[in-house]
């Protein structure tokens, strides 16, 4: 926690203000003193800015990962009717992290219902024209055009056109799509 909050050059009394603890206890749980609850580590976690769990993994997990486009795979999975879907994996994300890319590519007339989840995502079209529906508002999305949306109650993407449609799709969320 020490060096997470040297990384953020906080002192003790900001990362308290922050989180609603005293100082005192802070100093106490980095020194190895005495054991943060399960909620005190939340609190502390979101005042640096990390993930709670990024202080309890017995690894440091890496803070970088280069993802070379000989490296990329296909994630497949299906959407919330079942319909098959393939992704490009552009980036599998950090572990621990919050974010990651993908690039699709989807056939004229196909109609994806992508489920809930806690997250947002941003959309760009790179080729093609697509509608994209969500918290009851629709969208259509030409090249170059990118839509950011919360995903609470999923979305609906359609390719409109005539011709295949290309996306890309950035994920942020708690929890990242295994690939």
């Amino acid at each position: 926690m020490r060096v997470a909050r040297f990384e953020r050059n906080l002192t003790l009394k900001e990362v308290a203000a922050r989180c609603g603890m005293s100082a005192t206890h802070i100093s106490e749980v980095e020194r190895g003193k005495t054991s943060p609850t399960i909620g005190a580590l939340q609190r502390i976690s979101a005042a640096l800015g990390e993930r709670t769990s990024y202080f309890v993994q017995e690894d440091e997990l890496p803070r970088v990962r280069l993802t070379r486009v000989t490296d990329r795979c296909d994630c497949y999975g299906a959407d919330a009717k079942g319909v098959p879907l393939r992704l490009d994996v552009v980036s599998g994300g950090i572990p621990g992290g919050y974010m990651q890319i993908f690039r699709d590519h989807t056939e004229p007339g196909a109609v994806l219902h992508l489920p809930p989840r806690i997250g947002e995502a941003v959309v760009l079209c790179v080729a093609g024209m697509v509608r994209m529906t969500a918290l009851g508002e629709s969208h259509v999305l030409r090249e170059g055009d990118t839509i950011q949306l919360r995903m609470d109650e999923g979305c609906v993407f359609e390719n409109i056109g005539d011709e295949e449609s290309e996306t890309i799709h950035i994920l942020a969320a708690p929890t990242l799509v295994p690939v």
